[in-house]
């Protein structure tokens, strides 16, 4: 099967420029297809990281409303805790940035999401919905906000990865895409060569010998062969040229015939013309004959004669 499309291929010219033509439109819907999913995957990302640095904010805001409730034990302080406890746990559990966690759990990232959640329901939130009496928030204060920073720096790697596996996605994206144009312009290169190769200039040369031929000269020959279609033009362009010649000469035999015919006729009317002459205008003398004798000879070709 493989052997049948080869020989197809080689025997059939259109069908290679066919194929130069469907590997262009190939790589190039391949590369824009890729191209989509890639950039598919790459959407929310920008999202998912907005709300994963505005966790490292919350953790800041939350340590300060905590401490300012250790101070003055205010209940709208309470209520504003409550709140941003809230906000953060919906904006660490929101779609965006589970949309971006692989489905590998050993990734670095999945790791770092885990971290930063158990960090958060183990040790902050506990630490800041269970809050101490009046004497013991000092202590309080040391217990919770100690945590803080450390937790920030989970977020913080969070927020990295988040970042580096969007920018793994656009590197490669941009691989992908310089990978089809670097394809894109060697097939288009190829094609161009085989072109003008197979197509072009043998087309040029053709034109070249059927002007010479044109102006008169018969004896050109192409050497276009193969069983492509060139092959095969430049077979019956040969065959062409020589029933071309083959006729041409048989018609300078027949004008060298005629001709020849035409000048016998012609020099018999001379020779009829001036006998008449000769034995109308005057007396007939020995001499006469013989003359009339001559030119007969001379007209028909024959050895010497004699009239009785």
């Amino acid at each position: 099967m493989i052997r049948l499309v080869g020989n197809k291929l080689q025997n059939s010219l259109l069908l290679r420029l066919g194929g130069m033509f469907v590997a262009i439109t190939v790589l190039a819907v391949a590369s824009m297809s890729t191209s989509w999913m890639v950039a598919e995957t790459t959407q929310g990302n920008g999202q998912a990281i907005n709300l994963a640095g505005s966790l490292r904010m919350q953790s800041w805001r939350m340590a300060s409303i905590y401490q300012r409730y250790q101070q003055n034990r205010a209940p709208e302080h309470l209520q504003t805790l409550a709140e941003a406890i809230t906000r953060f746990e919906g904006d660490l559990k929101a779609g965006p940035i589970l949309a971006v966690l692989p489905a590998d759990a050993t990734t670095p990232l999945r790791q770092v999401h885990r971290q930063v959640e158990t960090s958060w329901r183990t040790q902050i939130k506990p630490g800041l919905v269970s809050l101490p009496a009046a004497s013991a928030s000092t202590v309080a204060d040391a217990a919770v906000l100690d945590k803080i920073p450390e937790f920030v720096d989970h977020i913080n790697d969070l927020v990295k990865q988040i970042e580096e596996a969007a920018e793994a996605k656009i590197l490669v994206m941009r691989v992908i895409l310089g990978a089809s144009v670097i394809a894109t312009l060697l097939v288009v290169i190829l094609s161009i060569y085989l072109v003008n190769n197979i197509l072009v200039h043998p087309l040029r040369r053709l034109l070249e010998q059927a002007d010479q031929i044109g102006q008169g000269n018969l004896a050109v020959r192409t050497d276009l062969s193969g069983e492509d279609e060139i092959g095969r033009l430049g077979q019956a362009f040969n065959h062409m040229a020589e029933d071309l010649s083959r006729l041409y000469q048989n018609l300078e035999a027949r004008v060298t015939e005629k001709t020849a015919e035409l000048t016998i006729a012609n020099r018999s009317l001379e020779l009829l013309y001036h006998s008449i002459a000769r034995l109308y205008n005057g007396p007939v003398a020995p001499d006469t004959y013989a003359i009339l004798l001559k030119d007969l000879e001379n007209v028909l070709g024959v050895g010497h004669g004699r009239a009785c």
